[in-house]
């Protein structure tokens, strides 16, 4: 019954919806053909080895800009609610995430730079802002006809990553998604 929890959190957490959708490359799309926009949702819950237990929710709004059928940039607005039952205690996190992304058929190159804005870990400290650079491929598997729709998988690497800030448990970053 763990692992079937874990495997839906893991789904749930952290997930993008993004629109894929074919422009003209030659110059005649007009702006809004080209803009696309998206979003996710994230939950989980466990154990913090620092604050015991804890629930999170995440909210992921984005837009996005194909420059080529291949090439899109465009920025992930974040939100993320922490409870930390053992302790009573409640954060939130908010940031900016700009990204850009290149398809190679199925396969694409994924990079992100997080801005993130949370409290820090002493007490009566102000809230501070940490970075974090994800790189990675990911995989697309399209549903339907139409192949609008599909199933997409990451694999990100933070190469920013420092262990002492305890704001993030791990430089590497697992997501997969279904974008329409």
């Amino acid at each position: 019954m763990k692992k079937l929890l874990l495997c839906g959190a893991l789904l749930l957490s952290a997930g993008f919806v993004v629109a894929q959708r074919e422009i003209e490359e030659n110059g005649k799309s007009k702006f809004m053909d080209r803009v696309y926009f998206g979003g996710g949702l994230g939950f989980s819950g466990g154990t913090n080895p620092y604050y015991g237990r804890y629930t999170y929710i995440g909210l992921y709004p984005l837009v996005g800009y194909m420059v080529t059928n291949q090439f899109s940039v465009g920025a992930t607005i974040t939100y993320q609610y922490y409870h930390y039952s053992d302790f009573g205690q409640s954060i939130t996190q908010y940031g900016i995430s700009p990204f850009a992304r290149y398809n190679l058929g199925q396969v694409f190159l994924y990079s992100e730079f997080m801005i993130l804005n949370s409290p820090t870990y002493d007490p009566g400290a102000p809230r501070k802002t940490y970075n974090r650079w994800l790189n990675g491929l990911g995989f697309r598997q399209p549903l339907g006809q139409r192949g609008r729709g599909s199933i997409n998988a990451m694999a990100l690497y933070d190469v920013l990553y420092n262990p002492t800030e305890r704001v993030f448990s791990s430089p590497w970053v697992f997501r997969v998604f279904f974008s329409f």
